[in-house]
């Protein structure tokens, strides 16, 4: 009887370990992925433009800006989706044969509108520049592939800290800040798509350059370029 008894409860004990005994999944099954973080900084590189600008003013394919967004990511649940928000600089550069014409008050001086005009006298740099800084929403999707694909979709709203134009002519260079009647406000849908690290990136804003009757109407800005998100041993293992 305890003989029959010992043999029984080694039965059930060996019944046991080999169900315990579960196969390990592969590394992208959905039951084993288990999603991080990724993508937190980006640095970008753009050319930078205007759209909507008046008859004979060019912007140089030359014109080009930076931005640098730091994120803070959270993945939904277990799926290929995470949701991000963040903090970002962004440099927005126009290059090319222009000059900012300002309407004045005949009496006081003061400046009522800034118009563009096509610039005909040389000069060597000419440079119109916005800076801001940025709060951007971005949702993301991820393959789960061994080389990730990433589409983020995203908007961004930024407020204008400083806006200078730079001229170097036969003058010399003259450095003016502070730019009459340009909109503090800069704001529009973002993407984001590429493999990995590597991304192309581009921007349209909804909101113009310049103010409503302060400033010349339905200048657009917008960006294209390339991204890089260092890994910052970080993310997908």
């Amino acid at each position: 009887m305890k003989k029959s008894t010992s043999i029984l409860l080694l039965i059930l004990l060996s019944s046991s370990f080999v169900f315990s005994q579960k196969k390990e999944p592969s590394e992208f099954s959905v039951y084993a992925y288990k999603p991080t973080p990724q993508d937190r900084l980006v640095f970008e590189v753009n050319h930078t433009g205007w759209l909507g600008t008046p008859k004979g003013i060019k912007v140089k394919p030359t014109s080009r800006g930076f931005n640098f967004q730091l994120f803070f990511d959270y993945p939904l649940g277990k799926s290929r989706f995470s949701f991000a928000w963040g903090l970002g600089y962004s440099s927005h550069n126009i290059h090319g044969p222009i000059d900012l014409a300002y309407k004045t008050d005949s009496i006081t001086g003061t400046k009522l509108f800034t118009g563009l005009e096509e610039r005909k006298e040389s000069y060597r740099v000419n440079r119109i520049a916005f800076k801001m800084v940025e709060l951007p929403i971005e949702i993301r999707i991820r393959s789960r592939t061994n080389y990730q694909f990433k589409c983020m979709i995203g908007f961004k709203a930024g407020y204008v800290v400083q806006t200078f134009r730079t001229l170097f002519d036969k003058n010399g260079k003259v450095r003016t800040y502070d730019i009459f009647g340009f909109n503090p406000f800069r704001y529009g849908p973002t993407i984001r798509m590429g493999w990995e690290q590597i991304h192309i990136t581009a921007f349209y804003s909804l909101s113009e350059a310049f103010e409503k009757n302060k400033g010349e109407k339905g200048i657009i800005p917008f960006s294209i370029g390339l991204a890089y998100t260092p890994r910052l041993g970080i993310g997908r293992k």
